[in-house]
């Protein structure tokens, strides 16, 4: 796995604007800021994380996680991941499935797959409306089982930290 920053090449840098598309932000929000530009948002850093860069193998995988943490109580304000978004880049295996395990809706309890695809992208939120942590985001990659599988994680900061 490896990080890879926005402004390493034109490609990744359109990956973010497609990205601020996706989440209806100005992609502005997306890099480092000058005080004047997007005053109405206190933090100048960039919302996301660099893009990571990941690469399963046979065997491997990533059991159920939430992407959400929590900030020490004593922290004055509590960031957060606000949102996920994953890109998949191969589709040439077996296995490697996205699940959500609490998934709900409804028509099923089952848990949602998603299966890697060339072109594929799942955009989910990790905190609900009201800032709390959304439990239905607990997420995990199945195990490959033949070939290995590449994606994208781009993570989301809420906006108000």
């Amino acid at each position: 796995n490896t990080w890879v920053p926005r402004e390493r090449s034109p490609i990744m840098d359109a990956i973010y604007r497609r990205a601020a598309d996706l989440q209806l932000v100005d992609e502005a929000v997306m890099r480092s800021r000058d005080a004047d530009e997007q005053p109405d948002i206190p933090s100048k850093r960039s919302l996301t994380e660099q893009l990571q860069l990941v690469n399963y193998g046979v065997g491997q995988e990533y059991t159920a996680h939430h992407d959400f943490g929590f900030a020490n109580i004593d922290k004055g304000s509590q960031p957060a991941r606000f949102s996920t978004l994953l890109l998949y880049l191969n589709e040439d295996l077996v296995g490697g499935s996205t699940n959500f395990p609490r998934y709900v809706n409804a028509e099923t309890f089952h848990k949602l797959q998603v299966k890697p695809e060339v072109g594929k992208a799942v955009l989910f939120y990790n905190q609900l409306p009201d800032g709390n942590m959304d439990d239905f985001s607990h997420h995990a990659a199945e195990p490959i089982r033949e070939g290995e599988k590449w994606l994208i994680n781009l993570w989301f900061w809420d906006p108000v930290y």
